[in-house]
């Protein structure tokens, strides 16, 4: 990531060292780098849980760099050095078409083929790095155009994902990760949830292939304020924005997606024809950006000279603070687009742009003490009290421990003096200990001997980290598990928040979710705040949600890995709550995409003797406990269809819920074995493609037509 001081001529060994002249220990060395920044590269990039901050990876990539400098044989075409990190959701998929999707597993994302490879930065925390880089580029420029100037347009390198939008024909077809710079993951319907991103293109922009480029990120205050919400229904304390961004990407609902309050950057246009991109300049196309809709962050500045360079990274890093976004450095490209192309690029990363980084905000402080919370599913999570400590402009008095292993991990007792880092965390997180401070009565922190909430015994289960209270009647758990049952993907109850749900809870008017059903007027009524208007809208949202189905109860159920897909899948299998509860080992296995984990997880559930009473009340209060199967013929049973461009009147949700309800299997690419496209405005690529293959393509009257609906 980082840039090297001098010019490196170095070329790429296809095989593994084995140069008997290279020193064992600088081998063993080796190896152990690219050990660790590849799992570091995963961590960071696809399962969004960094294991060690960015000066740490760029610290050990540096050292991998120069290893590899000193003795070539040592690098390898895979090495970290050479590759740019990869987030991709799956396995690659060599057969990716360029700027089209490509058939993936059941489940996983479609990769596709970037048109302009999503590269690197190189990055620096040396103010002697970026006046170097400078040097390459001038000494670079004169050698190819002499006489010419150079400016540069400095830009806040935001902490978000890096994106990719095509529009073709003016309006928006894909949205794409970067993912290892070559082919990244389809995540277009999540990306269509972000409201900020036009949909189309102004009617002067070219009618070809138009890509631009930018960065998927969470304002601050969204962040605390969906954090908050993941705390009280979820029990789930989320890490930081970018985790956070980079994960509702990749979410296979996009209703969920939509709940995630994501911002938008724009930042790079490119055009079909590469010619075109060689006249202009950054700046101006970042104003074509901002006519044309989109975000475009207004801290940017034009300069000319690295003095001028540094005196911006310099002035940002102090109001970086008062930002509401996130950054973690400064962006530097050259402004023209001209001399970018003469400037080139490596196999990594364009020559013509660095980043200057900031170095980690960290202070030293003393770890009070420690306590436990409980959170829905009864994970036991400890949380460090500090010392008040200024940090990132804000005084930081608690900090994440995540949980027990990472505890040991740091080898921290309590109290101890302790290092704690903001950076891209929202939420400060202890780093390391000062263990030549550590006070004499230092102890071992130990998970706690029962529940902290409700007194309940404590277990582990042996291949995960967490320590989990299983009473399911906890206090702790019973008021998120309520949010959780009332969310909109479950039972969707309208008005049933959680200061609601809290009044109820202290008033004794319920112990569970089951209990809501049971609700009168009155019990409503008399509740603080609360008039009697209020009161029947809740309700009548209750009676409302008896007839959600089967799916929506299994996933409001709470059962632990039963998510959205997992919860319809097993309602479609099984058809009805009581063959679920009847369902053996076995049979649950048998189920579509149902593995030994969560079919043992299910299994218990329904043995669960403190479940039972809560299943019961529930089908006493009369709520749908079989699947919404489709009602009467399915006039389109056995066919696959897919859906594409801005529909007249339904949502895409809509339409797929009327062909799933005609039997219709709704696919998300065009193939040969596609029956039907169904198209409205803007289609795109999937309409180019299905008239290309012979595939019919039909309109939302032409279905509402097949169906026997009536226009809207």
């Amino acid at each position: 990531m980082t840039v090297p001081k001098k010019p490196r001529k170095t070329a790429v060994n296809s095989t593994p060292p084995g140069d008997a002249t290279v020193p064992a220990d600088a081998v063993a060395r080796a190896a152990d780098l690219t050990r660790l920044l590849k799992a570091a590269n995963a961590a960071y990039y696809v399962d969004n849980a960094p294991v060690m901050t960015d000066y740490e990876f760029d610290t050990l990539l540096r050292e991998l760099e120069d290893l590899e400098a000193a003795h070539p044989s040592l690098r390898t075409s895979d090495s970290p050095t050479q590759a740019v990190g990869s987030d991709l959701a799956a396995a690659e998929d060599a057969s990716a078409e360029t700027g089209t999707r490509a058939e993936a597993a059941p489940g996983a994302f479609r990769k596709v083929a970037h048109v302009f490879p999503m590269l690197s930065i190189q990055n620096t925390y040396s103010e002697e790095e970026v006046r170097d880089f400078h040097r390459q580029v001038t000494e670079k420029l004169e050698e190819k155009v002499p006489g010419e100037e150079v400016d540069y347009i400095c830009e806040p390198k935001i902490d978000g994902v890096a994106m990719s939008l095509v529009y073709e024909n003016r309006a928006l077809t894909l949205g794409v990760t970067r993912g290892d710079g070559t082919q990244g993951d389809d995540v277009t319907r999540n990306i269509l949830t972000i409201a900020s991103i036009p949909r189309a293109l102004p009617d002067d922009w070219p009618s070809g292939r138009v890509e631009v480029r930018g960065e998927v990120y969470m304002l601050e205050a969204d962040f605390v304020r969906y954090n908050e919400y993941s705390m009280r229904v979820h029990g789930k304390e989320l890490q930081n924005p970018r985790n956070t961004a980079s994960g509702s990407l990749k979410l296979k609902d996009p209703a969920e997606a939509a709940e995630r309050p994501l911002s938008f950057f724009a930042y790079a246009i490119l055009l079909e024809n590469q010619d075109a991109q060689n006249f202009g300049s950054h700046w101006e196309n970042l104003g074509k950006l901002a006519q044309a809709g989109f975000p475009v962050n207004s801290l940017r500045a034009k300069v000319r000279g690295v003095d001028a360079v540094m005196a911006t990274c310099a002035d940002w890093e102090g109001r970086r603070n008062a930002l509401p976004y996130l950054i973690d450095g400064v962006v530097v490209k050259v402004d023209s687009l001209r001399q970018q192309t003469i400037l080139g690029r490596t196999a990594k990363s364009p020559k013509w742009v660095i980043a200057y980084k900031y170095k980690t905000e960290a202070a030293e402080t003393l770890l009070e003490s420690v306590d436990f919370q409980v959170g829905r599913t009864g994970v036991v999570t400890p949380v460090a009290n500090l010392r008040a400590v200024a940090l990132g402009g804000t005084t930081v008095k608690r900090a994440t421990l995540h949980n027990f292993d990472e505890i040991a991990r740091l080898s921290l007792q309590c109290p101890d003096w302790v290092t704690v880092e903001k950076g891209g965390e929202i939420i400060p997180k202890i780093t390391g200990v000062i263990a030549e401070k550590r006070p004499p009565e230092s102890r071992p922190i130990l998970p706690p001997a029962s529940c902290p909430v409700c007194g309940g015994e404590l277990m582990k289960v042996e291949e995960e980290v967490a320590w989990r209270c299983d009473n399911l009647q906890c206090p702790a758990q019973v008021q998120r598990a309520i949010l959780h049952f009332a969310s909109r993907g479950a039972m969707n109850i309208e008005n049933l928040g959680p200061a609601l749900v809290d009044a109820l809870l202290q008033a004794g008017k319920i112990r569970d979710a089951a209990d809501l059903y049971a609700l009168r007027l009155v019990d409503l009524a008399g509740l603080e705040r609360m008039a009697e208007k209020s009161a029947q809208n809740v309700l009548d949202a209750l009676a409302e949600s008896k007839t959600r189905g089967l799916d929506r109860l299994l996933f409001g159920l709470g059962i632990r890995f039963v998510g959205k897909t997992t919860a319809k899948l097993l309602a479609r299998h099984f058809g009805t709550l009581k063959a679920v509860q009847a369902a053996s080992l076995d049979d649950l296995e048998a189920a579509p995409e149902v593995g030994a984990r969560i079919a043992r997880s299910v299994f218990e559930f329904f043995r669960d003797p403190r479940a039972l009473p809560v299943l019961d009340k529930l089908a006493a209060a009369g709520l749908k406990l079989d699947y919404d199967a489709p009602a009467g013929e399915q006039p389109l049973a056995g066919q696959t269809w897919v859906i594409t461009g801005t529909l007249p009147t339904w949502s895409r949700d809509e339409a797929r819920e009327a062909l799933e309800a005609a039997g219709v299997k709704v696919s998300d690419s065009v193939s040969k074995k596609t029956s039907f496209l169904l198209a409205g405005e803007a289609a795109g690529s999937k309409l180019v493609k299905a008239e290309k293959l012979g595939v019919p393509v039909k309109t939302e009257g032409d279905v509402r037509e097949i169906l026997g609906l009536q226009e809207a």
